[in-house]
């Protein structure tokens, strides 16, 4: 009589196309730039430092913790909107093996707004502290020079708006009530211009409230 063996002691040596197709499928995506950054993501761990856990009542989740995690660092990657990574998601096996996910052909997933809730999801139970700390251990032994500080030195402009001279001095003149009223609070003393505090709260200046008030008084005498 033969030997009964286990079916996961034989079906490696079965003649089942299936499993040939997604072994090579499995060899091409650790040989490949994605599979090599998906090698270096500690997932089951930075989903536990967030706080995701398997949902035990209600409808299953497609995406398991590792797999949500895994799905945001697939979205910063290829740079994709949430349409396009979803329909990227739907036809590439090798984004699937990396979410750790299959997707069948005929239950494809159609709903591209589950990113953006898993992205808040994720957003409202991050920790930075608790990501740093999983992530430099995991990367403490391919790290060299720990004893080197780096720092991004990149920067960019902000608020960038013309500098007329009418906002230069009305800027200045901003900063220095502002700092008189600090001063003459720290000693004690009555401001100087304690009777004209409405025109500083009001952010227009009073050249552009002088030729509005105009504007209405010419529109009220055309109207009469």
């Amino acid at each position: 009589m033969a030997k009964i063996q286990n079916i996961s002691e034989i079906h490696p040596t079965l003649g089942f196309t299936e499993f040939d197709i997604l072994e090579k499928y499995r060899k091409s995506f650790n040989e490949s730039e994605l599979g090599k950054l998906h090698s270096v993501f500690p997932f089951e761990c930075m989903a536990k430092a967030a706080g995701l856990s398997d949902r035990r009542l209600g409808r299953r989740n497609r995406f398991s913790p590792s797999a949500k995690i895994a799905l945001m660092v697939l979205k910063a990657y290829t740079g994709f909107s949430d349409r396009q990574l979803v329909e990227h998601l739907n036809g590439n096996i090798h984004y699937q093996i990396f979410c750790g996910i299959m997707i069948p052909p005929s239950l494809p997933i159609t709903n591209f707004k589950i990113v953006s809730a898993i992205r808040n999801e994720i957003a409202s139970r991050l920790d930075i502290d608790s990501f740093q700390e999983v992530l430099a251990s995991h990367w403490k032994p391919y790290l060299d020079n720990l004893h080197v500080c780096m720092t991004d030195a990149t920067c960019y402009e902000s608020h960038m708006r013309f500098p007329t001279d009418m906002k230069l001095l009305w800027e200045s003149l901003e900063w220095l009530y502002r700092h008189i009223c600090r001063h003459c609070k720290e000693l004690g003393i009555r401001r100087p211009l304690a009777t004209n505090t409405g025109m500083w709260r009001n952010p227009i200046c009073p050249t552009a409230r002088k030729e509005r008030g105009e504007l209405q008084g010419q529109e009220c005498l055309s109207a009469v």
